[in-house]
């Protein structure tokens, strides 16, 4: 029996339509807005049916899509399976409606309208599909500890050598990573360079509870600690995002796109666009 699954994301950019329809890895979806304030809003797919083989399929798809909208519209996303039901026979993605309703997740942070999801990243390799998961999943997480955790694991995906990185760009500070001195100077280094630092107190000091004799131990409701904390997560944030940019070479977009004008949206990359008749959908 076909099954219609529910996917809900929570998004702080608005699009400009409160429903969209596009094909990403294969998989067609139909993107629902809800209003923001009071429900989450939902990628509706049509499955054969609701084995766990498609169901995972379709999320996995849906999982990428939502990582590299994430990055190009700068936006904090997060998305679960909320579950679905069946449909008859010839049942279409037209004739879908959201059913199922789950409340967002994401720490408000103000809604910003009229986002276009014509344009997002494109992504080529494993590699840049992990980075801009635990990306998107960092940048979405309501715990300034959980994205510290995160963020540090993005700068080791390439070599293992996040520390040694840190420390390079903390001396080079190249062109395109927007590390304020002001932010490194609220950051209690004691001598240390910026990669020890961000490693032994902040990504060991969350990890790990107990510690050895003078080792920064987190401390819990002291006002002084979320403030490094938070200081140390933006840090981090341009830190990987820069990483992802530079050493995982995420540059690419894709394009919504009709070929020749009709058929069901999908998105395409650079080289696919300019090898063939298509049009952009807005």
């Amino acid at each position: 029996m076909p099954y219609l699954m529910h996917i809900a994301f929570d998004n702080t950019m608005r699009l400009t339509r409160a429903v969209h329809y596009f094909q990403y890895s294969g998989v067609r979806f139909k993107l629902i807005q809800n209003n923001p304030r009071k429900w989450s809003d939902v990628l509706l797919t049509v499955l054969e049916s609701s084995s766990l083989p498609a169901e995972q399929r379709a999320y996995a798809a849906a999982g990428e899509f939502l990582s590299a909208l994430a990055w190009h519209i700068h936006s904090p996303i997060a998305l679960r399976p909320i579950g679905g039901m069946g449909v008859r026979q010839g049942f279409t993605l037209r004739q879908a409606r959201c059913r199922i309703f789950h409340f967002p997740r994401v720490p408000w942070k103000g809604h910003h309208t009229g986002s276009l999801m014509s344009q997002i990243a494109d992504i080529e390799n494993a590699d840049q599909r992990l980075a801009l998961a635990l990306f998107r999943e960092a940048r979405s997480a309501n715990k300034v500890h959980l994205s510290i955790l995160l963020y540090w694991q993005i700068m080791e995906i390439r070599n293992g050598d996040a520390i040694g990185w840190a420390n390079k760009m903390q001396v080079r500070r190249p062109r395109g990573l927007h590390l304020p001195d002001d932010r490194i100077k609220r950051l209690p280094l004691q001598g240390r360079r910026l990669g020890e630092y961000l490693q032994d107190d902040c990504r060991h000091a969350i990890a790990h509870i107990r510690r050895s004799p003078g080792k920064r131990r987190l401390r819990f409701d002291d006002v002084e600690d979320e403030g490094r904390l938070m200081t140390s997560s933006y840090v981090l944030e341009e830190l990987a995002r820069y990483y992802i940019r530079t050493e995982l070479g995420l540059t690419g977009t894709r394009y919504l796109v009709r070929r020749r004008g009709r058929g069901f949206p999908e998105y395409v990359d650079q080289k696919t666009l300019g090898a063939g008749w298509y049009v952009v959908v807005r």
